[in-house]
């Protein structure tokens, strides 16, 4: 309906431009123009999505959205020489509305034939279901979210913006709650099955054995202290991670939290205490205090910590056998950036490593196009000592923002040297490209019970957009060989093409392939994480996947999430991804966070699919903020700026978002 207006708008001003024209007659006499219909741009602007009978048929009540895909999936996976294929079908169902009295809810919902080959415990409960609702108001400036299904358990607050001990909100089939009131007051609860995700393209979720549960408050008595405590229980489950299950070890355990901050401008100091014990052993307790101050450009961040042998948060295990303390020195200017970090850990039951590492990162802007920096890590204990080295050039140059990084590692296991060309491309409003080429020589890590001695060439691309008015691309692709040695290839690809047939319906195909050899680069790159050859078993995939999406929008004259009936709107998308070459961009290669939760403004919330990327179709034109719950990112990953981020949604455009997970150093 955009085209028409726009016709019309241009008929009238040619007629102001005529009328003003034969007024003028008498002054200067000038042949009457002769008009012409022309489009801006050529026709070729996207629809006014926020009127129009193609945007909704329905106009009454408050904004609400709805999207439903049908998946139909091929999916072929070799191992230990055989072959068999695996259909993974189904319907993924995401909906939210927004309510007068009762907040903004969103549902998420799939259905899923197929998948797993196992047995029925593997296959799971053949899709996921999840409702929640955000800032329902109460009297008293009370506000409730609350969530049902297939969700993450919840956690305070002070217990989420942990700089160094991160207590994990683990998957669970159940329900949570929580409560904000005046003078910082927020109680939270929840409770239910442990699980997994899982599945490709439509998600699945797999419940474990046995339960978990969790209280918490805490409050904000002066401008400067909140204080608050959390109590969680698990009774009957696995206590691992990941995808990692042994149904032959099933444990309880308990774990409290007391916790106090105190915040004063630049200034913050935190002291946590945890009590816990796991199927009757005793008590374990683990106390950190964190600190930190900014003065002008300086920020600096120091802590000590003791968490004795087999601590637990819940059904997963935390960072545990530990003590020792920290200290980190960061500075920031127009032209400088530079972090120094040392950390000293010390096993407590003397079972495990002593370890002292040191890390430095710094940057320099030489010029408005040219910045160069280097990272370097030392990582020292009874089984020797390890360290690599990184340096880098960036260069604004006439195809866009490119980098150049050489890094090197050496550990006890062996040695890694690699040379990386990554590139994000200038390219028109509508398309994005980053690049990546990599040749990397691995000497001594044993892999498969080899001697690794290899040569490995890689090369990546990662970007999309629209191709046309209705087509459009969305991939990530890196294809990896030895030139040179045993080191196995590697193959990853997830490539769709999206065919907009209407306003509300659109066709997706895509390609899918996985092929992963058992070689992994050596990295020095916390003390958390010793530097080793991690295997990995060899994987096969590649696969197709059909999906027919339905969107639609409606409203009273359409209010756009976030706005007013009538505004005007348009689309945020992007991608939580883990950003392992620090710099803040999603480059190609590098791998996307499934299953994290999103959230627009506080108040509506998606979930990432299996790539990492997220959207909300209908946003109201102005300023929103994007936060990311850090729910289901692996270990030691977290999110830069607290996961949080400002953007400007402008009409009828597509604003794109990255957000970046980090290692913790």
């Amino acid at each position: 309906m955009f085209a028409p207006r726009l016709a019309f708008g241009l008929c009238g001003l040619t007629a102001i431009a005529l009328c003003s024209a034969a007024r003028a007659q008498s002054v200067a006499p000038a042949p009457t123009p002769q008009y012409q219909d022309r489009y801006i741009g050529g026709g070729s602007l996207a629809p006014d999505i926020t009127t129009g009978n193609d945007a909704t048929s329905d106009t009454s009540g408050l904004a609400r959205s709805l999207q439903i895909d049908g998946v139909a999936s091929v999916l072929n996976s070799r191992d230990s020489g055989s072959s068999h294929n695996t259909m993974e079908n189904g319907i993924i169902a995401k909906s939210q509305w927004e309510t007068a009295t009762y907040g903004a809810w969103s549902l998420d919902a799939s259905v899923r034939t197929g998948g797993s080959g196992g047995d029925p415990s593997e296959q799971g409960q053949g899709g996921v279901i999840t409702l929640r609702q955000r800032g329902m108001p109460f009297d008293g400036g009370w506000q409730a979210d609350n969530a049902l299904g297939d969700v993450n358990s919840t956690d305070i607050t002070l217990a989420r913006l942990q700089p160094r001990f991160y207590l994990p909100t683990g998957p669970m089939q159940g329900i949570t709650t929580e409560w904000r009131g005046p003078s910082g007051i927020q109680i939270i609860a929840g409770g239910g099955v442990p699980g997994l995700y899982d599945g490709i393209v439509a998600p699945n979720f797999r419940t474990l054995d046995g339960s978990t549960a969790t209280a918490g408050a805490q409050w904000s008595p002066t401008s400067q202290w909140t204080v608050g405590g959390q109590f969680i229980d698990a009774h009957g489950v696995n206590l691992a991670i990941g995808p990692v299950i042994d149904g032959s070890s099933r444990e309880s355990s308990n774990t409290g939290l007391l916790t106090a901050a105190w915040a004063d401008g630049g200034k913050h100091v935190q002291l946590n205490l945890l009590d816990g014990a796991v199927s009757g052993n005793g008590n374990a307790l683990g106390t950190w205090v964190d600190a930190s101050m900014a003065q002008g450009r300086f920020l600096q961040n120091a802590g000590i910590f003791r968490i004795d042998p087999g601590m637990t948060w819940g059904n997963q295990l935390i960072s545990n056998d530990a003590e020792g303390g920290y200290y980190r020195l960061n500075y920031q200017s127009r032209q400088w950036l530079a972090d120094l970090g040392l950390d000293a850990v010390r096993s407590v039951s003397g079972l495990g490593a002593n370890t002292t590492f040191l890390t430095g990162d710094t940057r320099y802007q030489m010029s408005r196009d040219w910045g160069i920096g280097a990272v370097a890590n030392v990582s020292h204990s009874e089984g020797g000592t390890n360290w690599s080295l990184e340096g880098y050039v960036d260069h604004s140059n006439g195809g866009g923002t490119g980098r150049a990084q050489v890094d090197f590692a050496e550990t006890t296991q062996g040695q890694d040297t690699m040379l990386t060309l990554n590139e994000t491309w200038s390219t028109p409003a509508a398309l994005r490209l980053s690049t990546s080429a990599s040749v990397g020589r691995i000497s001594g890590a044993v892999a498969n019970d080899l001697q690794q001695d290899s040569t490995v060439l890689s090369i990546a691309a990662f970007g999309g957009g629209q191709l046309s008015a209705r087509m459009g691309i969305e991939g990530n692709v890196r294809w990896a060989t030895a030139v040179q040695g045993r080191a196995a290839p590697g193959v990853s690809a997830n490539v769709s093409l999206t065919w907009q047939l209407s306003q509300s319906w659109e066709i997706l195909a895509t390609y899918y392939e996985n092929r992963v050899g058992s070689w992994t680069p050596l990295a020095v790159v916390s003390p958390l994480t010793p530097p080793m050859a991690t295997v990995v078993p060899s994987v096969q995939e590649s696969g197709m996947f059909l999906t027919l999406r339905y969107r639609r929008a409606s409203g009273s004259h359409f209010a756009p999430l976030g706005g007013a009936p009538g505004a005007g709107s348009g689309e945020i998308a992007g991608v939580v991804f883990l950003d392992a070459n620090n710099n803040g961009r999603a480059d190609a290669g590098e791998a996307g966070a499934p299953n994290v939760t999103v959230v627009l403004d506080g108040r509506f919330s998606v979930q990432t699919d299996a790539t990492g990327r997220f959207s909300f179709p209908v946003v109201a034109t102005g300023h929103h903020v994007i936060s990311v719950v850090p729910d289901n990112l692996p270990l030691p990953w977290t999110l830069i700026n607290e996961g949080r981020a400002e953007i400007e949604v402008t009409t009828r455009d597509r604003t794109e978002i990255n957000m970046a997970a980090q290692r913790m150093r």
